[in-house]
């Protein structure tokens, strides 16, 4: 075979494994947050520890953030051994008001300010309080808002062994007549959260191209098993991404906000208890709630507090750590 042959070969190999790979279909590449770095490989790809919290939203939209979401990534700034990035449950602002796109530019350039503080990326998969109106109902402006100074509602990245998915789970829930929800929705009133149809395709594709990966780790706001039923997703979504659960070995970790509270769901409502290691990839996700990063507290339940999770990544093993945080301000910076 002479060289021109072998050159032809080549660019024809090189296109047949493109297509390949084409064809298996991702989640859209989900980008850190604005004034947060850019995210870089790990030196040691089974080694690495990331950090997890949502909910800091404001009391009311009058209101400053608290202390509590400064505090986070002030810590998140000081670990050592580093952590690699920060993902977030959503909720960053009061927001609801598309009628006021300056004030919500305003609220975001505050909480993005607070962010910064990490030094380390961070990812956000967004909230109610991003996505809807005054009245509960989810707004294009808000989510056209959302991706101006944000980032884009849902995605995907990967690092080390790792697949992170984030869901936009604030969309039109489902009814009788649809098994899930079938638009991006801007006809949802007050909960349930729902996934859309769009979604759920792409993180079967996903799923499916990333089944060499050791983990994947899912986050989206609403909970799929929460701790008050009416926060969760509605009963198609739910159940939709149950079965498509079932299917793969890999996944992880399940974890939402939108309950301001720490809950893991396989232990009982009446005691909290920390969030389980993984070590054995044969078992389902484990499903956990995190939503203590500022916002209002849940009354009278056992996780009724401002935290933080800090998960450590070692081969096929995670170990996860609850960090509860003041809400005086205790950041240095």
């Amino acid at each position: 075979m002479d060289r021109q042959s072998i050159r032809a070969f080549a660019q024809l190999f090189f296109i047949v494994q493109f297509l390949s790979i084409a064809a298996l279909a991702q989640m859209p590449a989900l980008s850190q947050l604005p004034q947060t770095p850019a995210l870089s490989q790990p030196a040691n790809p089974t080694q690495f520890t990331f950090v997890l919290a949502g909910d800091n939203r404001p009391a009311h939209s009058s209101d400053p953030q608290s202390a509590v979401p400064g505090n986070i990534f002030c810590a998140v700034q000081r670990m050592n051994p580093p952590a690699a990035f920060v993902l977030w449950t959503g909720d960053t602002i009061s927001g609801k008001d598309p009628q006021h796109p300056k004030r919500m530019h305003d609220q975001y350039k505050e909480f993005l300010g607070i962010a910064a503080r990490a030094g380390v990326p961070v990812f956000n998969a967004p909230g109610n309080h991003e996505m809807d109106d005054s009245n509960e109902t989810p707004s294009k402006t808000m989510k056209d808002l959302y991706r101006k100074y944000m980032a884009g509602t849902y995605g995907a990245f990967s690092y080390g062994n790792t697949r992170f998915i984030a869901l936009d789970s604030e969309n039109e829930p489902s009814n009788a007549a649809k098994s899930v929800t079938t638009a991006e929705g801007e006809t949802k009133v007050q909960a349930p959260g729902a996934i859309t149809k769009t979604q759920l395709k792409l993180l079967k594709e996903d799923l499916d191209a990333n089944k060499n990966m050791a983990h994947v780790i899912i986050f989206m706001h609403h909970p799929v098993e929460p701790y008050e039923k009416k926060d969760g997703l509605d009963a198609a979504s739910k159940k939709a991404l149950e079965d498509l659960f079932a299917g793969y070995k890999n996944i992880s970790y399940v974890i939402s906000g939108h309950e301001h509270m720490y809950f893991n769901q396989q232990e009982p409502k009446d005691q909290y208890t920390p969030p389980p290691a993984r070590t054995d990839p044969s078992q389902p996700p484990t499903y956990l709630v995190s939503g203590g990063a500022g916002a209002p507290l849940k009354s009278n339940t056992p996780g009724s507090f401002f935290h933080y999770l800090v998960f450590t990544v070692n081969g096929n093993q995670i170990t996860p750590s609850l960090i509860k945080v003041p809400e005086i301000n205790n950041c240095t910076q």
